[in-house]
Formats: structure tokens, sequence, C-alpha cells
């Protein structure tokens, strides 16, 4: 999971998919965690996603309204195994108004994608290969290991619905259910080892303090299995130059039971850059001393050069 889950928009709903204002997003997030306790688990992402042009292709059968399409990559690292599980998944978007004024937007997606999950048996010990005195990784191990890799395939579904109450005061709302096929994912025979299903819920809000300052609040339920994650809290936004979308924010989170989360971030022109660290508070903190995760969140959105047009028709010179 990603802290600053709002910095990555393909893994927290694919609803999200080219839902901003913009022609072209690339994303890349990077989580370091445990540390301090063990080798550090590594998660990267990166993601493009865009908006369709579907009337330069002459799609007339499709619904009027905001198509996008995306992919997304993950790669995650963890533990001494060195457990690695790649995904790769794509995006597909549909974003309509559901209001006459064209202040509420309903979108809806489905993300199908394949995971690929490989382990590293000789960076692990076991009982057997202990000889009584010492650790011989010269001795056999003692398990039946039938494959350290497997690949499968995944699909999830996402909607959101967003209300533009006024340029700086909007609210969103949306719903993920991801691994709904259940795939099965095992290195040893072992048929009921199924990635479950999870279900998410996040909602975030602007709201205008002053001319110059606003305040983002958002939270992030997710449900898998018998886990539960839940973060909240609230970020505020500082403009600087509005003309060069220069903007300032900083804000306070908390995993509820996990740790606190303190983040930074800021706009200049195309680019967003965000920094978070994860203060552990969990009973873990006796091991990790309260370290817990630094995540780093760039964002670069592309506009497409709109040629300047005349106000007036321009009449031809008589000769």
């Amino acid at each position: 999971h990603f802290s600053q889950f709002n910095a990555s928009p393909l893994n927290l709903n694919p609803a999200l998919t080219g839902v901003f204002d913009g022609d072209y997003r690339f994303i890349i997030n990077e989580r370091s965690q445990w540390s301090s306790i063990t080798i550090p688990y590594k998660t990267y992402s990166g993601s493009f996603d865009m908006q369709l042009p579907t009337e330069s292709y002459h799609i007339k059968h499709l619904p009027k309204g905001i198509w996008g399409l995306g992919i997304v990559i993950n790669n995650d690292k963890a533990g001494d195994g060195i457990l690695n599980t790649t995904e790769a998944k794509i995006s597909l978007s549909y974003t309509g108004k559901i209001s006459k004024d064209s202040s509420q937007f309903l979108s809806f997606a489905i993300q199908p994608g394949i995971i690929n999950k490989s382990i590293n048996y000789a960076a692990l010990q076991f009982d057997e290969q202990w000889d009584g005195d010492a650790y011989n990784a010269n001795l056999p191990t003692g398990e039946n290991f039938q494959r350290n890799s497997i690949t499968c395939f995944d699909i999830g579904i996402g909607m959101r619905y967003h209300y533009q109450i006024k340029p700086r005061n909007t609210i969103t709302a949306g719903f993920a259910y991801t691994h709904f096929d259940a795939p099965l994912e095992t290195f040893i025979a072992n048929n009921n080892a199924i990635l479950s299903p999870k279900f998410a819920f996040h909602a975030n809000a602007q709201f205008m303090v002053t001319d110059k300052i606003d305040i983002l609040p958002s939270l992030l339920w997710e449900h898998q299995n018998t886990f539960t994650e839940t973060v909240l809290g609230a970020t505020g936004k500082y403009i600087i130059d509005p003309e060069r979308n220069t903007n300032f924010y900083l804000g306070i989170y908390m995993r509820l039971g996990d740790a606190i989360i303190p983040t930074i971030s800021m706009d200049y022109n195309a680019f967003t850059v965000g920094l978070s660290y994860d203060v552990n508070t969990s009973q873990l903190k006796a091991a990790s001393g309260g370290q817990g995760g630094l995540e780093i969140s760039v964002i670069y959105i592309l506009k497409s050069f709109v040629p300047m047009k005349p106000g007036k028709k321009i009449c031809p010179v008589s000769m």
C-alpha cells in the first residue's frame, strides 16, 4: 500500500483513469519500509494514463463523455526470501455528467491485468540445514518446492462520484473491487491459496478557506479477507502563484492502529512532488523504534499545445 494514496490513482481506483486536468499523466511512486528491522521492503509503481480523443477517431457509437485509458506497473520486493511481485494492469474508464449544470459526474472503469510472483529459495534457511553446530547451506532443505514462480490473471472494477460545488469546493468519493476473480497464488499444490478480493472506499474534498488557503481532507478504507486498513487526515494547500500552478501542501494523516504520516508536497507548473514518512505507532515500534516507511511520488501532467485562435474573423486583402 501507499500512504500517499491520492498520488497513485490507478492503484487506488481504476475509475480515476483519465480524470485530471490535462491530456497525459505520468506518475512514479517509491516506498521503502522496515529498514530498522530487516531487509527493507521496496515498492515501486509507474503509471501512465490519458483521455481518449474519441471525436478525432469518429467513434460515434460511444456515449458522449470522457474516456480514459491507462497502464500501471507495480513491483514489490519483500523479506529475506526476496518475495518479488510484479503487476501489469490496463485501465479503461468512462466519465459522464449526471446533472444538467455539469457539476456532478460519475465514472466507471475496468482494470484487467496479470500478476507474477517469484521467490528466491537460496536466500532462505531451514531447520534441516542445521548440522547440530551451525547452519550448513550444503545440506538439503527437506522441503518439496514445486516452483519458484507463478503467474495469474487478475481483474478489478471501480466507480467514482464527483461533485463540483464551486471552482475550489469539491467532493469526491469512489469504490473499487479488485481481485474479484480470486486468482490462485501458490508455489505448492494448494488450491485454497487464493488472492482474496479487496474492497476499497475512498473520499476526499477541497474547501476554500481564504483566497490563498484551501483544506483537503481525505479518507481511505480497505478490506481484504480478515484485514482492514483505515487512513484519514487532511492537507493544507497554500496557493503561491496560480498563473504558474505553484502551490505548497502540508498535511498529517493516520493509519489507525499503525502509523502517523506527515506529508509535504509542491506543485510547480506541470510537476507535483510529494514526500511522506510513516512514524510507526503500533506494538511493532518496540522493534522498529518508531521507524516506518519513506515514500516519494512524482506526477507530471502534459497538456497539448492549443494554437491561438484570432478573436475576429480575418478578411482577405482585396487587390
